[in-house]
């Protein structure tokens, strides 16, 4: 099973072009705006591959012009630069690939795969545009400076400015701002960018070296401080009495996220027995009969370890299952959000895909009107009422398919019931 890019539910980025955020501006060209005319790859570090419209290779070398139709890829610890205008400027990560393509004052820029920062120092002229588009994600530039990365879900994050994000096709804009970080899900309204921030720590390695320290420190730290004091209900043995408000569930999550011998546990009291968790979770988490599970929009739950959920969950955020983790839902499970069991990134290259150890139990199966990858096992009953699943490097006990889309990716469903929506396979051509 091959995989050549990510899935449509998933994608979103943005991008474009000087020498760095926050006060740094490349070769000192300070007109009062630039025409999309000159486009060169400033320069490269380690192994890059450059293309031209007709895939034919080009020796890559400093100030080389490039054109519509030019493709561009990194190799490992390989890094390259795009110039346009000397008042724009992307740096491709180590391991990314990006196409180009450009119509008179309109230029759009593709990201395939990996990591891609970008700046634009000066606004665009009233006759320009610049676009950025990755899966089902348009993402219209004027003058900003943040990074993108192409890993699904994929994001894209603000450091400077703002951009206009919309899904592909869709006519609903969401404005990020700095400081702000930017994801398409599927929602019960459809395709939306949903918002988020991000701190500090998040900014990688390579983007570091392009921006100033002044606009790194306008990024808030990750929080450090000790945990605020615990809700009255708390005891010696770790469990914990609802109501119990979001931003408190989250902390004691962070808390007791290494412990994994001793469970993180959540019990039904008086009150809202509504349990909303966001956040990772690498040891044992128990949501007792009563308390219902739920992931805000927005939000998203990432398991390691072990989360037994004894009641009902409902998804309309993102729920992450990784290698060696387990979901267990005893009660009804609904999903209008997304769902990736196992490391969807393992599919980025042209290789074989082994099914993951990754596992949802879900006893009374998973009502979905989301999206859902599977590189792991869901054991239980998976009824697509809306939205799309593909089973990857995975297995699946009973898909049943009323309406939406499923995409046979190689994977392994032991009953398939079909009464409504449509099929596809990546034997046809289709890749997420």
């Amino acid at each position: 099973m091959k995989r050549l890019s990510r899935f449509p539910a998933l994608l979103l980025l943005a991008a474009c072009l000087c020498t760095g955020c926050g006060g740094r501006t490349g070769d000192g060209n300070q007109g009062k705006s630039a025409d999309a005319t000159t486009m060169r790859l400033e320069k490269t570090e380690g192994t890059v591959v450059v293309q031209d419209e007709k895939e034919e290779n080009i020796t890559p070398q400093e100030k080389l012009p490039l054109y519509s139709g030019y493709q561009l890829s990194t190799q490992v610890e390989s890094y390259s630069w795009i110039n346009l205008d000397n008042v724009k400027l992307t740096k491709m990560d180590k391991e990314s690939a990006v196409s180009i393509s450009r119509e008179d004052k309109h230029l759009k820029i593709t990201v395939d795969k990996g990591n891609l920062f970008f700046n634009v120092t000066e606004p665009l002229a009233d006759d320009e545009t610049m676009e950025i588009e990755v899966g089902n994600m348009i993402v219209g530039i004027r003058g900003t400076c943040g990074w993108v990365d192409a890993e699904a879900p994929a994001k894209v994050y603000l450091l400077e400015g703002t951009v206009a994000c919309k899904p592909l096709g869709k006519d609903a804009v969401t404005t990020i701002s700095a400081g702000e970080a930017g994801t398409v899900m599927t929602t019960e309204n459809g395709l939306q960018v949903l918002k988020s921030t991000f701190t500090r720590e998040d900014i990688p390695d390579f983007v570091l070296p392009e921006i100033d320290n002044a606009l790194i420190n306008s990024i808030p730290e990750p929080e450090t401080e000790p945990m605020t004091e615990q809700p009255e209900t708390e005891a010696d043995n770790g469990i914990y009495t609802l109501p119990i408000s979001a931003e408190e569930a989250s902390e004691l999550l962070r808390g007791w996220s290494s412990n994994a011998d001793h469970p993180l546990v959540f019990q039904a009291g008086d009150g809202d027995n509504t349990l909303e968790l966001n956040g990772s979770v690498y040891g044992h988490v128990i949501v007792e009969e009563g308390v219902t599970l739920h992931i805000p929009d927005g939000a998203s739950l990432r398991i390691n370890g072990t989360v037994e959920v004894r009641s009902d969950i409902v998804n309309d955020g993102s729920i992450e299952i990784d290698e060696g983790g387990i979901l267990q839902a005893d009660g009804a499970f609904s999903n209008s959000g997304g769902i990736m069991v196992g490391l969807v990134d393992k599919g980025m290259d042209d290789e074989i895909v082994e099914i993951q150890n990754a596992r949802i139990i879900a006893a009374q199966g998973i009502e979905s009107t989301g999206f859902i990858i599977c590189d792991g096992y869901v054991e239980g009953t998976i009824t697509v009422n809306d939205g799309n699943i593909t089973v990857g490097a995975g297995s699946v006990d009973h898909l049943i398919l009323n309406d939406g889309l499923y995409i046979d990716d190689g994977g392994t469903v032991g009953e398939f019931t079909q009464n409504g929506g449509k099929t596809t396979s990546a034997a046809q051509g289709y890749y997420y």
